[in-house]
């Protein structure tokens, strides 16, 4: 991948917190981080001088990626929990396990703290940023009372309401002595296990993501009886007003996921006014005659079977259409529409394929129909 390539996909990125990860050209994660401002980060390590770590990462990445959260925090928590997953190669801080402390519970039942996260039994961890390991280790000997098996299901998230309640109680008894200080100790610990409940929601949230996205992606392949599961899957769209100023969008998700850096629009040039079904071969004549642009597995367009006639077949392509109405799936393969339960992974996966492409055909219908006029 080239310098090009990243240059365009800094053009994408949003302007919420959230969490980069950067790759190298085998596609190995190189880097980790968390930024305020997902733009602004990601693009300053592109722009001025740096020392020589960051100088040397930078000659390395080929690729990069970002998830958006909601709060500085959300991404702090996911940042770290995928540094401890993935352990990039420059993520030299968060990399060294003695900078954070860790709890383990081991084989034997015996709970510590550790600064380390290998070792015997089960490991929690790192803690940091106003989670704190002596707050936690006082949750488990004063209401778990060491309890191996207890202590587990708190620092796993099954039991902060329960915390919740005991504190609370203790925090307001507390206050009523006029104990204020310790009053104030138990605050913070709730504020902690609030921090505890954020991470958890972070993680769970990054979790169900990458499962709907391999999921419906294989429910797809299936339902579409494909010999292998879908990865590139491309959408169109075409929009217009009364037949003038014509257009159409191409947006490509890989692997459930959207890449805007190979979204295409095309200007239809045949000038027979509302014709859909002659600007959607048009559209996919003139993308297929780009081979360098890899062919995807499975192309989408919006509308009935209709639509379906106006492709031109290429081997190893599977067309469908979606129409609106019912959200039956037609295919060029099958006789008989394809009914997906509402639920199914498969149906939001094209649903939301299809939105995106309608979106991005109508920014661009809107941007011509401005230029020409004005």
């Amino acid at each position: 991948m080239t310098m090009i390539n990243i240059k365009e996909k800094l053009k994408t990125l949003p302007k919420d917190p959230g969490v980069y990860v950067m790759k190298d050209i085998s596609g190995t994660i190189i880097y980790i981080g968390k930024a305020k401002n997902l733009k602004n980060r990601v693009s300053s390590y592109f722009m001025g001088a740096h020392d020589a770590k960051v100088t040397a990462m930078v000659a390395h990445i080929a690729d990069l990626e970002w998830f958006v959260v909601n709060t500085e925090n959300d991404a702090l928590f996911l940042e770290a929990n995928l540094i401890h997953k993935h352990q990039p190669k420059y993520n030299i801080l968060l990399k060294d396990d003695k900078k954070f402390p860790y709890i383990q519970i081991t084989t034997n039942g015996k709970i510590q703290v550790v600064r380390t996260n290998q070792g015997e039994g089960q490991i929690y961890g790192p803690y940091f940023n106003g989670i704190y390991v002596k707050y936690l280790m006082d949750i488990i000997r004063s209401i778990y009372h060491d309890d191996p098996k207890l202590a587990a299901e708190f620092l796993s998230g099954k039991r902060y309401d329960e915390v919740v309640e005991v504190m609370t109680n203790r925090m307001q008894q507390a206050s009523s002595m006029q104990q204020f200080e310790l009053a104030i100790a138990y605050r913070n610990v709730l504020q902690m296990v609030n921090r505890l409940r954020t991470r958890a929601r972070v993680q769970t949230t990054a979790e169900d993501a990458n499962a709907f996205t391999l999921g419906a992606c294989r429910e797809l392949g299936e339902v579409l009886q494909l010999k292998k599961t879908p990865r590139r899957i491309e959408c169109y769209d075409i929009s217009h007003t009364a037949g003038e100023y014509v257009v159409s969008s191409m947006v490509v998700f890989v692997d459930g996921v959207a890449d805007k850096t190979q979204y295409r629009r095309f200007r239809i040039k045949h000038g027979l006014g509302n014709n859909d079904f002659l600007s959607m071969h048009e559209t996919l004549t003139r993308r297929l005659r780009h081979r360098e642009w890899t062919y995807p597995d499975v192309i989408v367009i919006d509308g009935g079977k209709g639509q379906l006639g106006a492709v031109p077949k290429v081997d190893g392509i599977t067309y469908i259409s979606l129409a609106k109405r019912f959200e039956l799936v037609f295919t060029t393969t099958q006789d008989e529409p394809i009914v997906l339960s509402h639920h199914s992974y498969a149906l939001r996966l094209l649903q939301r394929i299809r939105d995106e492409a309608h979106r991005f055909a109508i920014t661009y219908h809107k941007l011509l129909r401005d230029q020409i006029r004005f």
